[in-house]
């Protein structure tokens, strides 16, 4: 009697794994599985029944599957009564399988789409860019990096104030999720992005904006440590704080921003500096790169018509914390100093 009850109890125990089995499959295959096991059934039923009519059971497979979803070929028709009589019940049964069938298919697709819409499936691709925040100034990240980059650039944009996504682009994947957790930089797939863009909430205190996107950088920095990090700062005492975050660069927009004023209020002539900024920003691709080892100690107009034959043309020279834009042509170049010039360095 112990042992019946020992059989019994792990017949149970198997039928439940099987069930939680089968339950964990995604719908569309459960579905997909239960049709085909369904009509393969009545397939061999029918192989059984009429073996003249029906020469193998993929006959009647395929015989269960043109009646069940009502086309019917002719190709193989019941001689015998009770032939006749489970092809009813496919017809029957059969028309409501499939129904049912098409039907939670297209539940799926359209939940699987809203899913996409409200920022709620990881994103699996790679090299890709992470903006965190929509804004103006997202949106028209997004443009630039597009036309620069065109389909090879995918970006996911992480925002938690947004409930759908916003900008519904093909080469964009929506998060919705609080960007200062670990869970939304996973589905944003962190580990193999290329940059990321931490801009600033403008919807804070200038100094809470801050706080918070500086504790973005520290999430983002702690789940990649070689990511270059790009953060957006209103309040300059701020941004060696967020550098020590692990930013790799911190921009000061509300300084630039105040910058470009002065110049705008200082002018003598209406010369619109926030247009030609802007559109020399967005057309031109400004590199700062090391001196290279054979031009230290030649002077800087010799590097500047080097590079001019090669398409580049050469603005300043960072050496140590200064900025020179157009270096005296006699400067000599030193160990330590880096060039700004435009277009990519070949």
């Amino acid at each position: 009697m112990g042992k019946i009850n020992n059989v019994a109890s792990g017949g149970n125990h198997m039928l439940y794994r099987v069930k939680r089995l089968y339950f964990q499959i995604p719908q569309f295959v459960r579905l997909l599985f239960t049709v085909i096991l369904f009509m393969s059934l009545f397939g061999a039923i029918m192989r059984f029944i009429e073996p003249d009519e029906f020469k193998t059971v993929f006959d009647g497979i395929w015989w269960a599957f043109i009646t069940g979803s009502t086309i019917g070929y002719g190709d193989y028709v019941p001689q015998t009564t009770l032939g006749r009589f489970v092809a009813i019940l496919l017809i029957l049964l059969g028309g409501g399988v499939l129904t049912f069938y098409m039907v939670a298919f297209s539940r799926s697709t359209v939940s699987r789409e809203k899913s996409y819409e409200l920022g709620k499936v990881p994103f699996k691709g790679k090299d890709h860019f992470i903006i965190v925040g929509w804004n103006e100034r997202s949106r028209q990240l997004i443009q630039l990096l597009h036309k620069q980059f065109s389909e090879d650039a995918a970006i996911v944009l992480i925002d938690e104030s947004i409930e759908k996504d916003p900008i519904n682009l093909s080469y964009v994947h929506f998060i919705n999720g609080d960007p200062t957790l670990d869970e939304t930089w996973e589905k944003g797939n962190i580990e193999h992005a290329r940059k990321i863009i931490i801009t600033s909430d403008q919807h804070k205190y200038e100094r809470d904006s801050d706080t918070y996107s500086i504790l973005i950088t520290i999430t983002a920095r702690g789940l990649n440590h070689q990511i270059p990090i790009l953060v957006e700062i209103l309040t300059s005492s701020q941004k060696l704080n967020a550098e020590r975050a692990g930013a790799t660069e911190a921009i000061c927009t509300n300084q630039s921003t105040s910058t470009l004023f002065f110049h705008e209020l200082t002018s003598h002539q209406q010369i619109q500096t926030f247009e030609y900024v802007m559109a020399l920003l967005s057309d031109q691709e400004f590199i700062v790169h090391n001196v290279a080892e054979q031009w230290k100690g030649h002077t800087v107009i010799e590097l500047t018509y080097k590079m001019k034959k090669e398409g580049l043309l050469l603005l300043g020279l960072i050496r140590e914390e200064d900025i020179i834009m157009n270096p005296e042509p006699n400067k000599e170049l030193v160990e330590g100093d880096r060039i700004i010039f435009s277009e990519k360095l070949v």
